[in-house]
């Protein structure tokens, strides 16, 4: 009886509570709407003299209006390259390279206007300029009042001694309060700073520069030099050849008193033979 009891008087006291939830809620929407919640958002493409100039002076423009630089990636593309020899150890590079950045900058939304003005400053001219306004006014409302009505659901199971899959369930709705708090203060957040992407270039550069020369074969001594050292390394050689020379001289005598043994005795025989 005392189970049944405490079941009634809990769903007297949730049902209660709903009711004091749609009179609040109605009043609480009516105030909250109030207050708009714009998201902005917006995209450029500009051209300018000098690439890495640029890019410094945009990074200054956001720092000064209070933003931060989120991304930055900065590109060169080689598009066709030609070596001219110099010399036997030295050539000149000549590259044409495609130079380009990308830049993604958040900064407060009441800025967003003049600091794409300035950029138009900074530019040759603009490719592309885009801005989007999403009013999120709503759906920021309705995040705040949803977890409002999860807390107090959580507060009310409290009360009540949950079993251990009631205790889950009460885990779950506050995890889920906290997710609905944490998209709630994401699109606040989203509000107050726009977001903006870039993307920067410049006429193609065409780069010179002197560099050594990788070819290993191209590395040669002047002719007289090449001439000395020749004429070096042939007597060396020459020498070497008498050093072996006289090393096996008792071979090449004995050779020598063969051959002078067969050819008196190949003549001798032909004598012989003619008589």
């Amino acid at each position: 009886m005392k189970a049944k009891l405490l079941v009634m008087l809990a769903g007297i006291a949730m049902l209660a509570a709903c009711q004091g939830y749609q009179e609040r809620a109605s009043s609480d929407i009516d105030s909250l709407v109030q207050d708009t919640v714009l998201v902005k958002t917006a995209d450029m493409r500009l051209k300018v003299k000098n690439l890495q100039q640029a890019a410094e002076k945009v990074t200054k423009l956001v720092a000064n209006n209070k933003g931060m630089v989120m991304h930055h990636d900065m590109q060169a593309e080689v598009l066709s390259r030609r070596e001219i020899p110099l010399s036997d150890d030295s050539i000149k590079r000549l590259t044409v390279m495609n130079v380009n950045a990308d830049m993604t900058v958040r900064m407060p939304s009441e800025k967003i206007e003049a600091f794409m003005d300035s950029l138009n400053h900074l530019s040759v001219y603009v490719d592309r300029r885009t801005m989007d306004i999403e009013d999120r006014t709503l759906e920021h409302v309705a995040g705040i009042l949803k977890a409002e009505n999860r807390e107090e659901n959580v507060k009310l199971r409290k009360k009540i001694k949950p079993s251990h899959t009631g205790a889950d369930s009460i885990l779950a709705t506050a995890d889920n309060v906290v997710d609905r708090k944490i998209d709630t203060y994401r699109m606040e957040a989203d509000a107050a700073m726009s977001t903006v992407k870039l993307n920067i270039y410049e006429n193609n550069v065409v780069q010179a520069e002197v560099v050594a020369n990788e070819d290993l074969s191209a590395y040669s001594l002047p002719l007289l030099k090449r001439a000395g050292m020749a004429l070096s390394t042939g007597w060396f050689y020459f020498t070497q050849l008498i050093v072996v020379l006289l090393h096996i001289w008792p071979f090449l005598l004995s050779a020598s008193a063969v051959g002078v043994a067969i050819i008196t005795y190949k003549k001798r025989k032909a004598a012989k033979v003619s008589i």
